[in-house]
């Protein structure tokens, strides 16, 4: 979940994770989130409604290499800048 900045304050994401943890538990479910490190706003809000971190997990980001349309081959960075 993401809140636009223009409509951040408001209390939007506040009240979207406390319904959406509220159903999951009513469901005998426990809720639980992911958040980057380096989303300090995200993580203030998830600790202040209660949340705690529990471990930290490196995630990696794999990328398929341009192609240029019109033979299908990979495109280098230079070519596509």
């Amino acid at each position: 979940m993401c809140t636009d900045p223009a409509h951040r304050g408001r209390g939007l994401a506040t009240r979207l994770v406390l319904a959406v943890a509220a159903g999951m538990r009513s469901r005998g479910e426990t809720p639980f989130l992911h958040a980057s490190a380096a989303n300090v706003g995200a993580i203030r809000l998830y600790e202040r409604l209660g949340f705690r971190l529990r471990r930290t997990t490196d995630f990696r980001t794999v990328r398929v290499p341009a192609r240029d349309p019109s033979t299908g081959t990979p495109v280098t960075a230079r070519e596509a800048a």
